[in-house]
């Protein structure tokens, strides 16, 4: 039974890169070697693209630009006010700016310009008529009769035109000012001049036409809305008369009868009780002055009275006689009696004023008393009848305040109208001429300094794109640094290629590479692969290396020369080395050698001849090398029966290094069988060839056997190409 023997892996087996790009980092130093090595593309495709820009810019007809300078008006033309609008939001003056340039930028007043200038009919514009045609002046006139097909043709030809001069038009504001420049660009200065003041007066006309249309529009809307309104107002005040007097919710001064009728009531109602509070404050305190016995002085402050103050003034001037004649004569004199019958009869007409003040007094009282509880019973009856009619007057109110509403609004639209009447009527213009555009003298392009900085700029951007375009479809490796980034395994070393000038300096019939080594041992090319035996056999932390598995991803990769040079370097060095070829589909070992084996490993494989009768010594080198014979193909799993496993034993008694000439691993299934059998695996790689992805995907499956690959040989590395080999090589030559 065939068995296939698998080795166990180890920590510092193959781990698969992570890296996903091609072009590896951006460093000064990779950005250096990558302009090194694709300095020859990038010159001749910048400058290939210089010479067709360039020579693009010096054949260009001249064009002339005229500018114009416009002073735009930043109002606005309003129909309602900003406090009748919803939000109240208006556009700002730079939004106004920016609108109205948009408008000298559009496709209508390019139209226009056509028209006027009749650029139809201009060869610089018409790309139909002949370019000796001379320009025809005037508008444009249709023809009388004409098929629609042959209206839509010249409508689309008009189109054309209109498209190419609103392309010549540039629009730009100054800054954040009000000021525009508008730009005319064509090959005749006169004719640039000439159509940039012109989309200015067709801009200003434009404007105007637009204003007048929109004072038209809002006076038409306005004085709709207006009779509208004045409707619902006449209909609405209406309602509110009607349910007036339907209610008898009548109204004088403003205000409803009976609200004035219930006020007026109220304030009599008042009056009346302060004019009872006094009568009766005025009587208790002349019956309290009376009943604590007060003199008629007192009383007669109380009653305010002038009749008794002048009383008072009688009785104290007798009473003064009195004392003068009880003085004189004494008291029983009849002057004496005459005088004190004077003073009585003054008090007596004192006491009987008090006593008819004192009564009015009370007349009075009664009197007011009787007016405030009439007042009050009329209030009460004001109050029921207005409480009865509450719900008729809310009703009233309402309508009274949507009326009011109506006039409010019917007012504001009324005050509106006459504005936009009045506004319609202003001739003020939307945008002021500043400078008007003159006649160019220089032309404006191309200008041949530009041009030149420009061609060059293209020039070294797309060379530079054309460098990084060749730089990420090299799939191949440039160097050991990239090898050893890009598969994670170590490049063991690069074998320099081989020119034909290199390979003529030795005879005929050893100019091969596995020839040129016997002949040249001191060269760069035998040093790599001294370098490739140092690093395969003296490897740190590696266990002895007896058995080495030469194999590569895919085919013409210099696997087989590789093997043949590493074994006659080997065995030139000293060490006894058996050449086995595995690749039963090629076996190229013996067509690079020049013998014709009859015996060879398979014979020894199926145990018809012993491998020493197989064997094949290089006179040369000293090396042996077990080939493959011309016998047919066996279909048979040679490699993963014990058979191979038992010729190497045996072998590796005899031998110091075993080196197996393996088919690539992509292309044939048994060289993962017997890399498997190696102590090591050297996988060759062709510079600036052999895709890495290829590699990779080599790497994983020999990982996948078993195998301990040791690292990659860079095969067939030129370096005499820039930018590539990084590292000072030695000079063989004084040797």
């Amino acid at each position: 039974m065939n068995v296939i023997a698998i080795r166990p892996r180890t920590d510092d087996q193959y781990t698969p890169s992570e890296e996903g790009g091609e072009l590896g980092t951006f460093s000064l130093k990779w950005i250096f070697a990558f302009l090194v090595r694709r300095w020859i593309l990038i010159a001749a495709v910048g400058l290939l693209v210089f010479i067709l820009c360039f020579t693009s810019f010096l054949f260009q007809r001249s064009q002339y630009t005229a500018t114009a300078l416009v002073m735009i008006n930043a109002g606005q033309d309003q129909v309602l006010a900003p406090d009748q609008m919803v939000g109240g939001q208006q556009m700002a003056p730079a939004q106004v700016v920016d609108s109205q340039l948009e408008v000298l930028r559009s496709r209508e007043l390019a139209g226009r310009l056509v028209d006027a200038l009749n650029l139809v009919n201009d060869p610089e514009w018409n790309v139909m008529l002949p370019p000796d045609q001379a320009p025809v002046a005037g508008p444009v006139v249709p023809p009388a009769a004409e098929t629609p097909q042959e209206a839509a043709t010249r409508e689309q030809l008009r189109q054309n035109v209109i498209v190419a001069v609103a392309n010549s038009i540039s629009v730009n504001r100054r800054g954040l000012t009000y000021a525009a420049e508008v730009s005319a660009t064509s090959t005749n200065p006169e004719r640039a001049a000439q159509m940039a003041n012109r989309l200015v007066d067709l801009f200003q006309q434009y404007q105007m036409e637009a204003r007048l249309d929109s004072a038209n529009r809002a006076n038409s809307w306005l004085s709709t809305r207006v009779r509208e309104l004045r409707d619902d107002v006449q209909e609405k005040e209406a309602i509110v008369e009607r349910y007036r007097a339907q209610t008898g919710l009548l109204s004088a001064q403003g205000g409803l009868l009976s609200e004035q009728q219930t006020a007026d009531l109220q304030g009599n109602l008042t009056q009346a009780r302060a004019d009872l509070a006094e009568r009766e404050a005025r009587l208790q305190q002349l019956q309290a002055t009376i009943s604590v016995g007060g003199s008629a002085d007192a009383i007669a402050g109380v009653l305010n009275s002038s009749v008794i103050s002048q009383l008072r003034a009688q009785e104290a001037q007798i009473a003064r006689r009195q004392a003068d004649y009880e003085s004189r004569y004494g008291e029983a004199h009849p002057s004496v009696q005459n005088v004190r019958a004077e003073r009585t009869d003054i008090r007596n007409q004192i006491n009987a004023e008090i006593a008819r003040i004192s009564s009015g007094l009370r007349t009075e009282v009664e009197v007011a008393r009787a007016r405030v509880n009439a007042l009050e019973a009329n209030m009460d009856l004001m109050r029921g009848e207005m409480v009865g009619n509450n719900e008729q007057l809310v009703r009233l109110r309402e309508y009274e305040r949507e009326a009011a509403a109506s006039r409010t609004v019917y007012e504001s639209f009324l005050t509106r109208f006459h504005e936009i009447a009045d506004q319609g009527t202003m001739r003020t213009m939307p945008a002021q001429l500043v400078s008007a555009a003159t006649v160019p003298t220089e032309p404006s392009s191309p200008r041949l300094s530009i041009a030149f900085v420009l061609s060059i700029v293209l020039g070294a951007g797309l060379g530079l794109a054309a460098g990084f375009l060749a730089e990420a479809l090299d799939e191949g490796f440039g160097d050991a640094d990239e090898v050893e980034r890009k598969l994670g395994v170590p490049a063991l070393a690069t074998v320099p290629k081989l020119r034909r000038t290199d390979l003529r300096q030795v005879p005929p019939a050893s100019q091969h590479p596995v020839g040129y080594l016997l002949e040249r041992q001191v060269s760069a090319f035998t040093e790599s692969y001294r370098v490739l035996r140092t690093t395969i056999i003296f490897a740190a932390g590696q266990p002895k290396t007896q058995i080495v598995a030469i194999t590569s991803a895919v085919p013409d990769e210099g696997k087989t020369t590789v093997s043949l040079c590493l074994s006659r370097v080997s065995a030139l060095s000293g060490q006894r080395v058996l050449l086995i070829d595995c690749d039963l589909r090629r076996r190229s070992v013996k067509d690079v050698l020049g013998i014709e084996p009859t015996t060879g490993l398979l014979q020894v494989l199926a145990g018809e001849a012993s491998w020493r009768q197989a064997i094949y010594a290089d006179e040369l080198s000293g090396m042996h090398v077990l080939p493959l014979s011309e016998a047919g193909f066996t279909p048979k799993d040679i490699f993963g029966a014990e058979d191979m496993s038992r010729l190497l034993a045996e072998l590796r008694n005899s031998y110091d290094l075993i080196v197996l000439d393996c088919a690539p691993v992509l292309a044939v299934a048994e060289t993962r069988v017997v890399v498997a059998k190696a102590d090591c695996a050297v996988v060759v790689a062709r510079w600036q060839k052999t895709p890495i992805r290829a590699v990779r995907s080599a790497l994983q499956q020999l990982q996948s056997a078993g195998a301990n690959v040791r690292g990659v040989a860079l095969n067939c590395v030129d370096r005499r190409v820039p930018g590539y080999y990084t590292y000072p090589a030695y000079d063989f030559s004084e040797s």
